[in-house]
């Protein structure tokens, strides 16, 4: 099972992603975040040129859509052309129509999967070190376990690319091409380079199953260090496996406390070494104290005064505080203001379906329930919040 060489893993490029209300801001953040998919690419070539690795693995998704425009595929072309090293490629359910695959074609470098299981040797089939399994989506919608077809060999090395969801949720309707743990396992495959999952994780070692997550965060909820996998394989076993960053721009979650706090600078000047370099951040405030008011009623001012002070963009805003109200000992008063309190806490601990529900009991037009359907979980749940609080507090100034 002889055999020593290194590869790249990547998956989940999304080139030419559309940055809706951020990409549009005319500004260096809206231009770098327009390029950071390519720049994202990029960086897998310089890292693959650093470390001499042998091959790489595209596990789908190159494309944001299945209608790549011709520059995206052109600077695709260009990149695997650079590289000059074999490059698998298995697309995936955002990739699978290739409008320009005959107009602006990929370099002889490039070995892309059909739509029926398939086996490529490297370096060749005469003197084989490894064998690179995979398959491509031919729809947008795959029901079907993709590596049914799949079955490695003893005696070498064998890797499969498979754009796919592991062990989707039970009842998940919308899961692609869902295939179980157990199944993998048992298919003598070495090393499972998968894609479409846009978090990072490794779901076995030996045989390995691993999602390297997308290369480049396109909103709050893929924050973190996005990258790729630099995999060493020696005597036909994996001996080393890392994790490399090619996002050029990083999102984060980054949580405030404002208990005891009266001083909103004081605030702000602490979230500076918090956020540090990130360029995108989902700010949750909690805690209770006397600013809770201002910042319910000045949201905007406020994501402002961060903005400025730190050189970030604040996506996202979640005001998750209270006021120095003893809220638990209201609700545990056994009056009606207790009971609106309880009533509002089990709302917003409903299911999100229960809770959109609940929300629109009452609209007065779909134009507005429109508005609530679309608003996340978390933002539903601080309405509810925002509404008992306001109720408990203009109670107050009625007894005062």
């Amino acid at each position: 099972m002889g055999g020593s060489f290194r590869f790249i893993h990547c998956a989940d490029l999304h080139l030419g992603s559309r940055f809706v209300g951020i990409a549009s801001l005319d500004s260096d953040k809206g231009r770098r975040m327009k390029e950071s998919t390519f720049t994202a690419l990029n960086n897998i070539v310089k890292k693959a040129k650093q470390e001499n690795v042998d091959f790489v693995v595209f596990s789908g998704d190159i494309f944001d859509n299945s209608n790549e425009t011709p520059l995206t595929r052109a600077n695709f072309a260009d990149a695997l052309r650079e590289l000059s090293i074999p490059c698998y490629i298995a697309y995936g359910n955002h990739d699978y129509a290739r409008r320009w695959a005959d107009s602006i074609p990929l370099p002889s470098n490039a070995f892309v999967f059909p739509d029926e299981a398939a086996c490529f040797h490297y370096p060749s089939e005469e003197d084989c070190m490894a064998r690179i399994y995979g398959i491509s989506h031919s729809v947008r919608h795959v029901s079907r376990d993709l590596t049914e077809g799949i079955k490695g060999e003893d005696g070498i090395f064998c890797l499969a690319a498979v754009h796919c969801d592991v062990d989707p949720p039970s009842g998940s309707g919308d899961a692609y091409a869902p295939c179980s743990l157990r199944s993998l396992l048992n298919k003598k495959i070495d090393y499972w380079a998968l894609g479409h999952i846009h978090k990072r994780g490794v779901l076995n070692e030996y045989p390995h199953v691993v999602y390297p997550g997308n290369t480049q965060g396109r909103d709050v909820s893929e924050s973190g260090r996005k990258g790729a996998y630099l995999v060493t394989v020696r005597d036909g076993r994996i001996s080393d496996m890392s994790f490399f960053q090619t996002g050029d721009i990083v999102w984060d979650t980054i949580e405030a406390d404002i208990t005891g706090r009266s001083d909103v600078n004081s605030l702000v000047s602490e979230l500076i070494p918090l956020i540090q370099n990130t360029m995108f951040i989902r700010l949750v405030l909690k805690g209770h104290g006397p600013l809770d008011r201002i910042l319910r009623l000045e949201r905007k001012g406020f994501k402002k005064l961060v903005e400025a002070k730190t050189g970030c963009e604040c996506a996202d805003l979640v005001v998750n505080t209270l006021p120095e109200i003893d809220m638990e000992k209201k609700r545990n008063a056994g009056d009606f203001m207790s009971a609106i309190i309880e009533y509002g806490n089990r709302i917003s601990h409903m299911g999100r379906e229960e809770l959109v529900g609940a929300v629109c009991s009452n609209c007065a037009s779909d134009k507005v329930k429109d508005i609530f359907e679309r608003m996340s979980t978390e933002e539903l749940q601080s309405l509810v919040n925002d509404a008992v609080l306001m109720i408990v507090e203009k109670s107050m100034e009625g007894a005062r």
